[in-house]
């Protein structure tokens, strides 16, 4: 199965759910020694033992920041619109340096994901105003990753487990559990199972109690990169922000449909429809905040009277987010090319049928979204005539896949069973967190959409 290398098969977005990097200039343009002109890295760190604690950072006219000791304070008051912020000494300060009192105009706070701040926060100090008891309340404006890093460079990829996803109750239609490939106890990955209702004239064949139905094991990880050297650009001169993850995602049709129908994009109202992400990691002493935010979708539509019980079963990594490189500006995120198999069984009637699963994610930075995707994998029959019928079987009771085709192209029929996939996106200015330059307010990723042939009656 080939396609674009820009193709992404996202069904991992089923679950609530990227990127070269280009070389800076050569040194020589500027002259300086490579040593002089190379951004020191930036690992992940443990953060504070506070971890409700900000990090407050001085940038300098050398591209460098230095972190302030404020004495394990916590932001307590915030008004992101009136650009208002409140610090008062952490309750663990014991032992720790400095107080809130050595806040200065210019100075930068990051802040965790908190009650104060469920997204985190990234401001610039405009003023400070000393309050009783040790707190200082502070004026502010937004800031950028680049007066937070200053000079330095970044590539990290940030784990996510069942426990970072915050997923509705899991009952009445949907249910999340550890996936099946994870260790047991490692918390590594999820597991979500779906059925999809179903418009009327559509029912499930005899002997299944669903009609579409999908599974998926994800390991998903959150993509940060990010590089400045200040001589160079006083912007970023690469960045990146994504989700990516090996799955295991599993597509079964087994519907009977009477009558002509499509349903659109259907938000699928069922618990585990909705995951929500606030995940906090440091990049040296500064907490990062990485947003996301998914839904389900579904889309069922036929043009006339069809039968199909189909699977489909896909292996591969989702990459999906955005990427900037300074000579080539902002772009979409490429993954690779995943592996797909089908088994049908049984296709019938006079019509194309195409149902699927799909998901619309959002991804960010501090609350600020950036990155928009609308992923749409689906299964699809065409027929006109009927085929199929009972398959061989081993000994085992296990269906021989190499007598499937032979089966139903002996069959009077032409048919086929196709998998594919649809993928739209957007960026957006509001994502200007990252420092970098945009030059529309929002912009669309070209359209990617790709169709395999799984199975089909011969030429």
């Amino acid at each position: 199965m080939k396609f674009s290398r820009r193709s992404l098969l996202v069904p991992v977005l089923l679950a609530g759910m990227a990127v070269p990097l280009a070389a800076l200039p050569a040194s020589a343009a500027t002259g300086g020694s490579d040593g002089d002109r190379t951004p020191p890295s930036l690992s992940l760190g443990d953060g504070p033992s506070d971890k409700q604690s900000v990090t407050v950072v001085r940038p300098n006219a050398e591209g460098k920041t230095g972190q302030v000791q404020v004495g394990g304070a916590r932001l307590t008051g915030y008004d992101a619109s009136g650009g208002h912020a409140v610090l008062s000494a952490g309750s663990s300060s014991n032992g720790v340096k400095g107080s809130p009192a050595e806040l200065r105009a210019g100075d930068v706070i990051a802040g965790p994901a908190t009650a104060v701040t469920p997204q985190g926060v990234l401001v610039k100090v405009k003023a400070v105003h000393p309050q009783p008891g040790g707190s200082v309340s502070v004026d502010t404006e937004s800031a950028t990753l680049a007066d937070a890093l200053g000079d330095g460079k970044a590539d990290v990829h940030v784990p996510l487990t069942a426990a970072d996803l915050k997923v509705k109750s899991p009952d009445g239609g949907g249910k999340v559990s550890a996936p099946q490939s994870a260790p047991q106890g490692s918390g590594q990955g999820i597991r979500f199972d779906v059925d999809v209702p179903m418009p009327s004239g559509v029912k499930p064949t005899e002997g299944h109690s669903s009609a579409l139905k999908g599974h998926l094991d994800l390991k998903p990880e959150m993509l940060f990169a990010y590089e400045r050297a200040h001589w160079y650009s006083v912007q970023p001169s690469k960045a990146t922000i994504g989700l990516a993850a090996d799955y295991d995602y599993g597509f079964a049709a087994h519907a009977e449909g009477t009558a002509s129908y499509d349903t659109g994009h259907k938000p699928l109202h069922i618990p585990a429809a909705e995951v929500d992400v606030n995940k906090t990691v440091w990049v040296g002493p500064v907490p990062i905040v990485l947003n996301l935010k998914v839904n389900y979708f579904y889309d069922i539509s036929a043009d006339g009277k069809v039968t199909l019980d189909a699977e489909q079963d896909t292996k591969g990594r989702l990459e999906v987010g955005a990427k900037y490189e300074a000579d080539k500006g902002w772009s979409a995120l490429s993954g690779t090319e995943p592996t797909t198999t089908g088994t049908p069984t049984r296709v019938e009637g006079s019509a194309t049928l195409k149902g699927g699963v799909g998901t619309h994610a959002e991804l960010g930075l501090y609350g600020a979204v950036g990155v928009a995707a609308d992923v749409m994998p689906y299964l699809k029959a065409t027929v006109h005539g009927t085929a199929g019928g009972e398959q061989p079987k081993d000994p085992k009771g296990v269906q021989d896949p190499k007598s499937i085709n032979k089966t139903l192209n002996d069959a009077k029929a032409d048919w086929a069973l196709y998998g594919g996939g649809e993928l739209t996106g957007s960026f957006f200015a509001r994502l200007n967190v990252f420092g970098t330059k945009v030059l529309d307010k929002t912009w669309d990723f070209p359209k990617v959409s790709y169709e395999h042939k799984l199975a089909g009656s011969q030429a």
